[in-house]
C-alpha cells in the first residue's frame, strides 16, 4: 500500500510541476519587419512581413536542434544552431523550412544558408545569416538563442 501512496504523490508532484512550467512559459512579442531588412527571432517567437495589419508572410520559429561546447572543453563538433522555421502566406497555407536546407551543416555563426520559400504564388528568397546567444550564458537554452535572417522578394 505505501508503494501505490508514494507513486501517486510522486506522479501529481511531477504532474504539477510540469503544469506550472507550461501556465508561467511566456511567449516573445511578435516582430514587425519590412521585405529585405534583417530581423531576429527567438524560440516561439513570429514575425510579421511587412506589417502587422495584413501580413504577407508570416515565420515562427518553432524549433531548434543546437549543441554548445561546455566551457573550458574540448569538443569534436563545434557549436552549432539549425533552426526549423513555419513560414505561413497571407491565405492560411504554411510550409516547415529545416535550415541549413541547401547543404550540409554548417557549424559556423557566421552566414549559414539561404533557400527559397514558395507562398502567395510568388517566390521569396529566406537567408538564415547567424544566430547569437545571451552573453554570460554557459549553458544556453531554447530560448536564451537569437537567430537573425532576411527575407526578400524574387517575383
Amino acid at each position: 500500500m505505501k508503494k501505490y501512496l508514494l507513486l501517486l504523490a510522486s506522479s501529481q508532484v511531477l504532474l504539477a510541476c510540469n503544469g506550472r512550467y507550461s501556465k508561467d512559459e511566456v511567449l516573445p512579442a511578435t516582430v514587425n519587419s519590412a521585405f529585405d531588412q534583417e530581423f531576429a527571432l527567438n524560440y516561439r517567437q513570429q514575425a510579421f512581413l511587412p506589417s502587422t495589419n495584413q501580413p504577407e508572410l508570416t515565420v515562427e520559429a518553432t524549433e531548434l536542434s543546437y549543441a554548445f561546447c561546455p566551457r573550458n572543453a574540448r569538443c569534436l563538433i563545434p557549436d552549432y544552431v539549425w533552426p526549423t522555421l513555419t513560414v505561413t502566406d497571407a491565405q492560411g497555407l504554411t510550409q516547415q523550412i529545416k535550415l541549413p536546407a541547401n547543404q550540409e551543416r554548417t557549424y559556423t555563426a557566421g552566414w549559414i544558408d539561404t533557400t527559397s520559400v514558395r507562398a502567395n504564388g510568388r517566390r521569396y528568397l529566406l537567408y538564415y545569416l547567424n544566430w547569437q546567444v545571451q552573453p554570460g550564458n554557459d549553458a544556453p537554452q531554447k530560448k536564451d538563442i537569437t537567430t537573425r535572417y532576411r527575407i526578400s522578394k524574387v517575383n
